[in-house]
């Protein structure tokens, strides 16, 4: 079981042995945030293998003034959520209102805080769709 997924060939396939080209992206945060002066990071969220992931995107600019674009880190499994009321992300530790929603890995889920919006189902290969980490 597990809730991330590592590049085996960044860009283009998983350890899992799936291709980046066979996902579906059904979010697209479509922010950029600067990260160390150095570049800067946004997310999307894609399906696969019936589970939700979020993926990162970095880019970084080149002395011409264009864009690089790579994508960073690793696959989490991730859950939408909305807030039951006013309290602080566990995973962005934004302050959030009733109502707000935002992805976050599973395992980050409270039903104290949290209303699920979105998530996949239960999996044998994965275990639970989110809450605390369970046997699959």
């Amino acid at each position: 079981m597990t809730d991330t997924l590592k590049w085996s060939v960044p860009g283009e396939t998983f350890d899992d042995g799936s291709k980046y080209a066979d996902w579906a992206k059904v979010e697209e945060s479509g922010q950029w945030h600067w990260q160390y002066d150095t570049h800067e990071m946004t997310f999307d969220i894609y399906q696969h293998d019936d589970q939700f992931w979020k993926l990162y995107r970095v880019r970084v600019t080149e002395d011409d003034g264009s864009y690089a674009y790579h994508f960073g880190g690793q696959a989490c499994r991730m859950v939408l959520v909305a807030y039951r009321g006013k309290s602080r992300s566990p995973h962005s530790s934004r302050s959030m209102n009733e109502g707000d929603l935002e992805w976050i890995r599973t395992y980050e889920f409270d039903p104290a805080l949290h209303r699920v919006v979105r998530a996949a189902d239960h999996s044998p290969k994965y275990g639970a769709a989110y809450g605390a980490k369970q046997a699959a």
